[in-house]
């Protein structure tokens, strides 16, 4: 099974951004110290819908704040986990350490016949973390194709994604980053006077 899940997501990479999902970070709030909002928007291709089960995953959300993911609709359900069973987009690893964002389709069948249709927007989606920084990290999204042409199986077949977004990330706070300044400073100092004393002893 795994296997088929793979070979489906490479294939779906591969078919074309133009009827893929594009996930992108909406906008960082701060609303206090150490808290910060990341709110996400995306977009459903033509050749895209949902059937409950569909979900979107982002990886390695650095710094998350427990409780605190959220959806503007009650047919998408928001968890969390710190390992997931889909791919990860080539160039990323899944950190085990780190939790990934899951939101999960539980409506009706959504616009999964009868396509192509115009692309979708939707946003809303996210979460609070305590950094409010970002680098960018994997995402991955299992919807549903709406029409026959593309993906074998036509319409009702699914459709994955693999794409980069960014999320939160750690920064070293000013007084850490003099420390590792001055370290640097002290092992250049080192360094050179060390190749001094050989130049004299030689």
């Amino acid at each position: 099974m795994k296997k088929w899940v793979l070979t489906a997501a490479a294939a779906a990479t591969l078919a074309g951004s133009a009827n893929a999902a594009v996930i992108t970070l909406q906008g960082v709030s701060n609303n206090g110290p150490n808290d910060n909002t990341f709110t996400y928007q995306g977009t459903l291709g033509p050749d895209e819908g949902l059937r409950a089960g569909d979900r979107l995953v982002i990886y390695d959300f650095a710094g998350y704040i427990a409780g605190s993911i959220f959806s503007p609709s009650a047919t998408v359900i928001g968890t969390t986990e710190f390992t997931s069973s889909d791919p990860v987009t080539p160039g990323f690893t899944d950190d085990p350490t780190l939790v990934n964002l899951v939101f999960t389709y539980v409506g009706p069948d959504f616009r999964n016949q009868g396509g192509p249709f115009t692309p979708l927007d939707f946003n809303g989606l996210g979460a609070r973390s305590a950094f409010g920084q970002a680098t960018a990290d994997a995402f991955f999204t299992l919807t549903t194709k709406n029409n026959p042409d593309g993906v074998p199986g036509g319409s009702n077949s699914p459709v994955f994604t693999l794409g980069s977004v960014s999320v939160p990330t750690a920064v070293p706070e000013p007084t850490t980053w003099a420390l590792m300044l001055g370290g640097f400073g002290v092992v250049g100092m080192a360094t050179r006077r060390r190749a001094r004393i050989a130049q004299v002893t030689a």
